[in-house]
């Protein structure tokens, strides 16, 4: 088979022409096709390949499509096939180049990649970013080798920022190649921050890879990878997973680290930081401080050796004895520390925060006084910084042991509280409900004395008109005026003294009301006395809503007024037998003189003794409904007078129950989780004890 290359460069014609030939190539191929066909079994496959290649180079595409369409010999096929799938390409036939490149078959690993790379290309001009990706994945595997291709890759995979594409290449490629290269690049993806949404996992063989080929661009990676995951979610098993691989690989104490014995400090305080309890860390610690010791340089152990030597004295065993050793003999030899300090003065910022967040600030800040002014501290030396720190870690050993009978005390105070809220809320309750029925039964009262006085009173009037009834009366038209006069009459009764009693009475309900509710709002302001002494604060103002009043004194004006209005009730002009009887007689009667003077004497005896308690019922009809009404509606006037009052010790007795609650899970919590309490002073120990050390090279020195 022709070498493959002249045939991915569409120069094969070029093997079969002879190089001195000075024809073009057109010619000279047309005049070997026709030599060719005089042979008895002419072989024309390989002159039509290479027709179509030259048809091609001089951009006559359909041309070139015909000669690689007719019969080639096998070895050609596939590459006709991939060559009919360039001449679409050239065309701008996308869709029919996609075609025929999927259509070819062949087992030429070169051809593959070809495709592949054609396929890419096609790819990235129809703006199909996600096949494109996937091609370019297919042809880094199948031939990572071959021109370019990884290259071809990486620049696809950052232009798109599909970093996870592009560091999964580095990676493989880091590993498969050794080459720095790739090692540089993965680093480069590290320090823009991209690599840190993988599992640090994900970066272990490549990580084994480079430490047995290179310390320091190793170093290099491991600090971009580290910085990366710094600020993610997975930096917890960064550190887990580094550990691990630097104890696997077994440090070499030759070669002098740089850049990782200050990221295993970082390491080890984002450990101890009071983000984790002691069970979280207890296991890791150990191997992290095997590893800082081992990174350190000889010169620079203090620290390092100072935390295996406090972890050791706070937790005896947990550490290898020969860790520990070599961590006492490291720090024999340091170097005192320059800034010892200010470590302290961090560490004393760092309790202030932590008791800020539980509630402790202001009382440590009692505790202490003065002790814990910033400006003194900045002047005076390490010894007096760790006497403060010692203070406040005393005061705050002492608040976590008393830490649960406080909380058990403030739960006993606030369910005492709450027991009292519950009894002063049922108090208003009853209040109201006496308040209620007290104004309803003396409104009620006021109603009845003035109805039934007005039902003894109108029937009265109206039997009292019998002396309009005289001898010279016009009795055909008697019944008329003696029914308008009986309207004024009741009329004016209604104007001038039931109104006025009603109004005096109802003036009288209103003080006593008035009254009742001042009485209410003592009681109110008790309670506000009550609740706010408990509390030590302006917690509540109770207040009823005396606007009630208002709305009372306007309603009976209202009821006032409509009273003074009535329309004229039909009394003599009904029709009743007797009333028919006096009105036809009347005007039958009336014209015989000698008749007057027994109709006189009906007339009289009818109106006097007359049943006017229906008539009575309509005059006060309407002046009884608005009485009623106004009855009715006083409960839930009273009611919107306590409404406030109501509210707010619904609202308080709310407030204590959360806190009730709150507090409980807080006692729960404390006797269930001690390491929620206990740690972070256990921590602290730790970091004083850290501080003490790193300040004993300095006063030995």
């Amino acid at each position: 088979m022709t070498a493959e290359n002249e045939l991915i460069m569409k120069s094969f014609y070029q093997t079969i022409i002879d190089e001195n030939e000075k024809e073009h190539p057109i010619k000279t191929l047309g005049v070997m096709y026709m030599e060719e066909m005089k042979g008895e079994q002419p072989e024309l496959s390989a002159i039509r390949f290479a027709q179509g290649e030259v048809y091609f180079l001089n951009q006559d595409y359909e041309a070139a499509i015909y000669k690689w369409q007719h019969p080639l010999d096998k070895a050609f096929i596939p590459w006709g096939q991939k060559n009919i799938a360039d001449a679409h390409m050239e065309m701008g036939l996308l869709d029919y180049a996609e075609k025929f490149y999927q259509e070819v078959e062949t087992d030429s690993v070169l051809l593959k990649t070809e495709v592949l790379l054609q396929l890419f290309s096609l790819y990235i001009q129809q703006d199909k970013q996600e096949k494109a990706v996937d091609i370019i994945k297919k042809a880094v595997q199948l031939n990572p080798d071959y021109a370019d291709v990884t290259e071809i890759a990486k620049r696809y995979f950052e232009s798109i920022q599909d970093w996870d594409s592009a560091i999964e290449l580095a990676i493989n490629e880091a590993i498969r190649t050794e080459s720095l290269h790739w090692f540089e690049v993965l680093e480069g993806y590290a320090n823009l921050g991209v690599t840190a949404n993988h599992e640090p996992s994900f970066f272990n063989n490549v990580l084994v890879t480079l430490y047995s080929i290179d310390k320091y661009q190793f170093e290099r990676l491991t600090a971009g990878l580290w910085n990366s995951f710094k600020q993610s979610e997975f930096y917890f098993r960064w550190l887990e997973e580094i550990n691990q691989l630097l104890l696997y690989e077994n440090m070499e104490a030759s070669y002098n680290w740089k850049k990782l014995p200050s990221l295993f400090k970082e390491g080890y305080f984002y450990f101890i930081s009071g983000r984790f309890f002691m069970n979280d860390i207890s296991a890791l610690v150990p191997d992290h401080l095997t590893n800082w010791l081992a990174v350190s340089q000889v010169s620079d152990r203090l620290s390092s050796s100072a935390a295996i030597l406090a972890w050791n004295e706070l937790f005896p065993s947990a550490l290898d004895a020969a860790l520990v050793q070599e961590a006492e003999q490291a720090f024999k030899n340091a170097s005192p520390s320059q800034n010892a300090k200010e470590e302290g003065i961090e560490l004393l910022d760092s309790i202030k925060v932590w008791a800020e967040k539980e509630g402790m600030l202001e009382g440590l800040t009692e505790y202490m006084g003065p002790r814990l002014d910033e400006y003194k501290i900045e002047e005076v030396g390490p010894t007096r910084v760790r006497d403060v720190i010692k203070d406040a870690l005393a005061y705050i050993s002492d608040q976590q042991a008393e830490l649960e009978n406080v909380v058990l005390r403030e739960i006993d105070w606030s369910e005492e509280v709450l027991t009292e809220l519950h009894e002063f809320r049922q108090e208003i309750l009853d209040v109201e409900k006496e308040k209620a029925k007290t104004m309803t039964s003396s409104f009620r009262d006021l109603e009845h004395k003035l109805m039934e006085k007005v039902q003894v009173k109108l029937p009265e009037l109206l039997k009292n008109c019998s002396d309009l009834v005289k001898e010279d009366s016009d009795f055909s038209k008697l019944h008329l005026v003696l029914n308008e006069e009986m309207n004024n009459r009741m009329a004016h009764y209604m104007e001038m003294e039931v109104l006025a009693d009603f109004k005096s009475a109802t003036e009288e309900w209103l003080e006593t009301s008035e009254r009742e509710f001042q009485e209410s709002q003592m009681l109110f302001n008790e309670v506000s006395e009550n609740i706010n002494e408990q509390f030590k604060e302006e917690k509540v103002v109770l207040s009823g809503d005396f606007k009630v009043l208002d709305d009372w004194k306007r309603d009976i004006e209202r009821i006032s007024r409509g009273a003074s209005r009535f329309e004229e009730i039909n009394i003599l002009l009904r029709n009743n037998p007797s009333q028919l009887l006096l009105k036809g007689a009347g005007k039958l009667l009336a014209p015989l003189s000698k008749n007057k003077e027994m109709l006189l004497g009906r007339y009289k005896d009818y109106i006097e003794n007359a049943d006017y308690s229906e008539v009575a019922g309509e005059m006060t009809n309407t002046f009884t409904q608005q009485l009623q009404f106004f009855e009715e509606s006083i409960e839930w006037d009273v009611n919107k007078f306590f409404l406030h009052p109501q509210e707010e010790l619904h609202h308080i007795i709310e407030e204590v129950q959360a806190a009730i609650a709150e507090q409980n899970g807080s006692l729960n919590k404390m006797r269930e989780q001690p390491e929620l309490y206990q740690d972070p002073l256990i921590l602290f120990e730790l970091k004083l004890r850290h501080y003490d050390l790193m300040n004993e090279i300095g006063a030995i020195s």
